[in-house]
């Protein structure tokens, strides 16, 4: 089995340092970066499996390395996890809403960042093994084969959680998905600390797909179960 790349981008060198020696240890293959324009450079050039991205990077930080990321068509698929010393909510979001798929709060511990690092590369071998698919509800279109959400014209840009997220909810149209099933299949945490993530990630795809002139359909939440994707006249 071909190793998995790890690409880390933070500006401290002896976290790159501790980090390369215990990804080696998890069987990871792993680069550095001590800024964000040399982590936008290694992600072109090798493309990797997952990116740690610290907040705080001199010249550009990890919020804008991270947009420009998902806005890149080869790079967009990676998933991102965002490491921060920060641990205030709004900070959590503001990396979030930059298009992470995860949060990470300095100091962490190694086993809780491995976790999250499997569950990662979890999720992009689930949706690669999909059954390639065209979804729609109203003017949204998903189209899994070419990782492609897209209304009329319009092509919206989604990060690999929101992508998995719309499309358990797409599969599941007019039925309501229960908080619980996105938070443990897509999120792979626990229901406290994943549902925080999750509102989230919904917030931000609404955003998106009103952005994006969706007609015809919208994200609906059913209080106390979770939510729905619902056509509409």
């Amino acid at each position: 089995m071909t190793r998995k790349r790890i690409l880390i981008i933070d500006d401290e060198e002896h976290i790159l340092t501790m980090l390369r020696i215990n990804m080696k240890t998890q069987g990871y293959d792993c680069m550095t970066a001590l800024t964000g324009e040399e982590g936008l450079r290694l992600s072109r050039e090798y493309q990797p499996d997952l990116i740690l991205l610290d907040v705080m990077l001199p010249g550009i930080d990890g919020v804008e390395v991270c947009s420009r990321l998902k806005k890149d068509d080869l790079l967009k698929r990676i998933p991102v996890l965002m490491l921060s010393a920060k641990s205030q909510g709004k900070d959590k979001i503001t990396g979030l809403e930059g298009g992470a798929d995860d949060y990470i709060t300095k100091p962490f511990s190694l086993k809780e960042l491995f976790l999250r690092i499997k569950a990662a590369l979890r999720q992009v071998d689930i949706l690669t093994a999909e059954s390639q698919q065209v979804l729609s509800a109203g003017s949204l279109i998903l189209n899994n084969e070419l990782y492609e959400v897209t209304s009329g014209s319009n092509k919206i840009e989604v990060t690999l959680t929101e992508f998995r997220i719309l499309l358990l909810l797409l599969k599941n149209k007019e039925t309501a998905v229960p908080r619980e099933t996105l938070i443990t299949e897509i999120l792979e945490r626990e229901n406290l600390e994943g549902g925080r993530t999750l509102d989230v990630h919904i917030r931000n795809l609404r955003k998106k797909l009103q952005a994006a002139g969706v007609s015809g359909a919208a994200i609906e939440t059913i209080r106390g179960t979770g939510y729905v994707i619902r056509e509409h006249g």
